[in-house]
């Protein structure tokens, strides 16, 4: 009589264990199910929150505001003027921006809060907007409403080329891990 080797099973086992459990994972399992780790350096939101168009001063000839496309958009957002913080935030956004290589083009840069001239003057890729305009009440009301309210500190959201508000960052983000986020979005998006 032949001895049962048990060293063949396990190996065969432990190789064709992990594909079995991921077949009927992804076939029969629930992934909202499954625990999610909490991001305390973004917040992406699910699903992604429509925004009101901004008045940019490129306004349509019938007076609405221009839509959001065809570009995603980093819109830094701040409730207070801006200070050395708030220039130093910019400035590491804008080395972020140059950083995403060809898809440069396809992101565009947004600041808007409180005396926003000098900052359109400082760097000319920035479209500045002012916080007191209707449009912004609506889009603040918006960002109230998804939970990421604007900050007197500052506050970074991204933004897809339909309005769609996708991630939102604190105040001073990581630059290597929002550049990572950006191309990974970038990457796997065929819009803007």
């Amino acid at each position: 009589m032949k001895r049962f080797k048990l060293e063949p099973l396990l190996v065969a086992l432990a190789c064709l264990g992990p594909i079995v459990a991921a077949y009927l994972l992804y076939y029969y399992g629930d992934p909202s199910a499954l625990p999610r780790m909490a991001n305390e350096e973004r917040t992406l939101l699910e699903p992604a929150v429509p925004l009101p168009p901004l008045d940019s001063g490129a306004d349509r000839e019938d007076g609405q505001a221009a839509a959001w496309g065809p570009r995603w958009s980093l819109i830094y957002v701040r409730t207070a003027p801006c200070d050395t913080t708030c220039v130093e935030d910019l400035a590491r956004i804008a080395a972020v921006h140059i950083r995403l290589g060809r898809d440069q083009p396809r992101m565009r840069r947004i600041y808007i809060g409180p005396e926003p001239e000098p900052l359109a003057a400082l760097d000319p890729m920035l479209a500045a907007l002012p916080i007191g305009t209707p449009s912004y009440q609506a889009f603040a009301d918006a960002l109230v409403s998804a939970g990421v309210p604007p900050a007197e500190g500052g506050r970074l959201y991204v933004v897809d080329p339909h309005g769609n508000l996708v991630l939102s960052y604190p105040p001073r983000p990581d630059q290597e891990g929002l550049l990572k986020d950006l191309e990974r979005l970038l990457d796997a998006s065929r819009i803007g």
